[in-house]
């Protein structure tokens, strides 16, 4: 609740809200966190709510790398289309969902980058809020490519395990690639202040 209030003060929230979640690497909360925020959104403040699990796509520089070397083999095209027939309903709520595909490369993804501005315009004239689970910056170059077309950025960092650096590399990537870094979400945070003290902080 408190994370999606804290969304709804940093952005305009006069139409519909496009906010990507990216790690700098690999966290298995991230996709529930996002999915987390979606299911509140739509469940407890009746709002329209797609969540995008990107979590899945990866970039395979050695497979990349090595169909280089062999016959070319034609890709099929990441087709919006395809992505935006997928968006399936949660029975009972205005939550829906759906999922990008695996990436066998960056190349496949340029087609789609092109047509990003107008598929996310039309999930703003659909959706209250639309939450992205983007892929591990490590892992795939997705978060920083989508960063300048959603309307904030939310980094989400693993407490213990993500070191100030790297934090500080993803921010500063996201940022020249011309997306708006609006805050964090830490992770496996374990406050040494018992539960029942902390409302008195």
């Amino acid at each position: 609740m408190k994370l999606h209030h804290s969304l709804a003060e940093s952005l305009d929230c006069a139409h519909g809200v496009i906010a990507q979640f990216v790690a700098p690497e690999p966290d298995a909360t991230i996709e529930s966190v996002v999915y987390d925020l979606a299911y509140v959104s739509a469940a407890w403040l009746d709002k329209r709510v797609l969540f995008v699990n990107g979590t899945g796509m990866k970039f395979d520089m050695k497979e990349h790398t090595a169909s280089r070397r062999q016959e070319p083999v034609p890709a099929r095209e990441f087709d919006i289309g395809d992505i935006e027939s997928s968006i399936t309903r949660v029975v009972g709520l205005e939550l829906y969902q759906m999922t990008f595909p695996s990436m066998r490369g960056a190349l496949n993804l340029a087609p789609a980058l092109r047509r990003m501005p107008e598929f996310l315009d039309r999930l703003r004239d659909t959706f209250d809020m639309v939450v992205i689970a983007s892929p591990p910056a490590s892992d795939a170059p997705m978060g920083v490519l989508l960063s300048p077309f959603v309307d904030g950025n939310i980094l989400v960092l693993e407490a213990g395990r993500t070191r100030a650096p790297v934090a500080t590399e993803l921010r500063d990537s996201l940022s020249a690639s011309g997306g708006a870094v609006i805050g964090a979400v830490l992770t496996r945070y374990q406050s040494p202040i018992p539960r029942f003290l902390r409302r008195w902080l």
